[in-house]
């Protein structure tokens, strides 16, 4: 009988730990009221007629433009905003455009900056065919030649000045285009706000540092102006915030899935891959490096680019402390407080990385499964300690613990810990400490179906709710629901209230506290869709207060 006494005892106590467990965790997000997303339904968007008094013409600096109706929005398309960077002006900064004669035309967008065909079906194809779809685009058809925006508006003219979002898109700095069907803007620009979208040069063509441009380099109150971003589009945007170039540029950030809070290369470093690239440049040999690279085809560009990171460790799309644009890098910039003077709306996906592995995986790499690794745990240890200090040993067995219970589920969360939360957290600890206001989120809606269990709440899942775009061709193999399209509208309400007015609170809308070094509080947006405010938006065992990120990474 002691036997089975004993372990009815170890039972009962092993029970108790995991009840108290429990209602710690539940204790440590608060209790704060939860809300459907379809009670807030009756939303209005104001001045959404679309109304265009005369001609769609609008005057610029460069020449006249000519725009046209798109649902309820005007919409100029394709304008330029610097002159093709091609031969001479490639990595050279982007020159004022050439001026035009007569009305251009503004009605369609102009190519995507050059990247491979593909685009962002590698990407996309894995995730529809885990929810039992496919997802196929055509080539995308990119060019140099692409330094080009979109504005859309209200109405036309204008009445009055409007609040401007400007949009970077996402893609890891190598593929995407401003003009991608999912950033329409009838939606946003209907809530009284003017959107822009840009494109940006990419890859090797858009991050790219060499000795040769160096040393030709003579660098060694703002308007209501929101910029906006995801994925690497966020990343650019945060990054700009720790630039003494964009000073009164823009007056918030709103930051989705894209902390920038890395350590950034040093300029001899990003130069190292550079060199590399431009001595393998075929051509004249009397002409320098950099000539005979800009005498390439974009293409070709990348293939050296290939060939040299065989040799040479480096990345063209990670920031570059070059002394000019980034005196420092972005995380030392946090840090120190060396910030633009800015508020900021951040957060992240519940799953980001579980498309990531499902990519890579369609390509023969990594462990769609999941599992613990020697090497992958070390990795991951080193990237915690600094969040976690003194706990950071119980920290790494729990994450130990829930990948081998659940598999893929529970690297996905260790990883959106690390790569996410963190050092999203820590961003917004250390610009509230700047004295800015901090909106902090956690987007856990999951989309019924196939795939809901194996991705969760993916990398990218927000952005069909922040452009209603949830019946856009990208989307549309997702089983959303009216929920959805609720929880869009919703979603849409605080990211406009937010660039009008730098609080995306309002009447009538669930309360969406600003974040505090001792609440920590921010928005979650749960797994079926409820809204409701919580605390303690660290990791378990972490901290984020200013002074411990100061001294942990301090001693790095």
């Amino acid at each position: 009988m002691r036997p089975l006494r004993m372990i009815f005892r170890v039972g009962v106590v092993a029970l108790i730990v995991v009840s108290a467990c429990f209602l710690y965790l539940q204790a440590r997000g608060g209790f704060y009221p939860s809300f459907a997303a379809a009670t807030f339904s009756n939303l209005s968007a104001p001045g959404a007629d679309g109304h265009a008094a005369g001609d769609l013409v609008a005057n610029t600096e460069a020449g006249a433009l000519r725009g046209a109706e798109v649902g309820s929005a005007i919409v100029f398309t394709g304008i330029p905003y610097g002159r093709p960077p091609v031969g001479g002006l490639r990595w050279e900064a982007p020159q004022p455009p050439m001026p035009w004669t007569g009305v251009r035309d503004a009605t369609r967008p102009g190519p995507a900056c050059a990247q491979d065909p593909a685009g962002l079906t590698p990407f996309f194809a894995p995730i529809a065919k885990a929810y039992g779809s496919s997802f196929a685009e055509p080539p995308v058809q990119s060019s140099e030649d692409c330094l080009y925006l979109n504005v859309w508006v209200p109405e036309w003219p204008p009445k009055h000045a409007l609040p401007v979002m400007v949009w970077l898109h996402g893609g890891s700095n190598a593929v995407g285009s401003g003009a991608q069907s999912t950033y329409n803007g009838v939606s946003l620009t209907a809530r009284g706000v003017v959107l822009v979208t840009i494109n940006y040069r990419l890859g090797v063509l858009g991050f790219f540092s060499h000795p040769e441009l160096t040393a030709k380099s003579p660098h060694h109150g703002p308007q209501n102006v929101t910029l906006a971003g995801e994925s690497a589009g966020a990343i650019d945007a945060a990054m700009l915030m720790t630039s003494p170039l964009a000073d009164s540029l823009f007056r918030r950030v709103i930051s989705e899935s894209g902390p920038a809070f890395n350590p950034a290369l040093t300029l001899s470093q990003a130069e190292a891959l550079g060199k590399a690239v431009g001595d393998l440049a075929p051509g004249d040999p009397h002409r320098t490096p950099l000539e005979r690279l800009r005498a390439l085809p974009a293409t070709e560009v990348e293939k050296l680019l290939v060939q040299a990171k065989a040799h040479v460790a480096g990345d063209t799309s990670s920031f570059t402390m070059d002394g000019w644009v980034l005196p420092q890098s972005p995380r030392s910039a946090f840090l120190s407080g060396s910030i633009q003077k800015v508020d900021l709306l951040i957060g992240h996906n519940g799953r980001e990385l579980s498309a990531f592995r499902l990519a890579a995986a369609a390509r023969g790499e990594g462990n769609q499964k999941g599992g613990v690794a020697a090497g992958s745990l070390k990795q991951f240890s080193d990237a915690a300690r600094p969040f976690f200090g003194i706990w950071t040993k119980p920290a790494i067995a729990l994450y130990v613990g829930n990948i081998l219970v659940r598999r893929a589920a529970g690297v996905d969360q260790a990883a959106n810990d690390i790569v996410a939360a963190c050092p999203i957290g820590a961003m917004a600890a250390l610009t509230d400490n700047a004295g800015q206001h901090v909106f902090v989120y956690r987007f856990d809606r999951s989309i019924p179906g196939k795939g809901q269990g194996e991705l969760g709440a993916f990398h990218s899942l927000e952005i069909p709710y922040v452009f209603a775009a949830l019946r856009d061709p990208t989307w549309q193999w997702l089983p959303f629901t009216p929920d959805d399209a609720a929880l869009s509208n919703l979603i849409q309400t605080y990211w406009t209230n937010f660039a009008k007015s730098g609080d995306p609170n309002a009447q009538g809308l669930p309360s969406w506290p600003s974040w505090s070094d001792g609440k920590k509080e921010f928005l979650e947006i749960g797994k079926n869709g409820r809204i409701s405010a919580q605390r303690n938006f660290p990791p378990l065992f972490s901290s984020l207060s200013t002074a411990d990120l100061k001294k942990s990474f301090k001693s790095q």
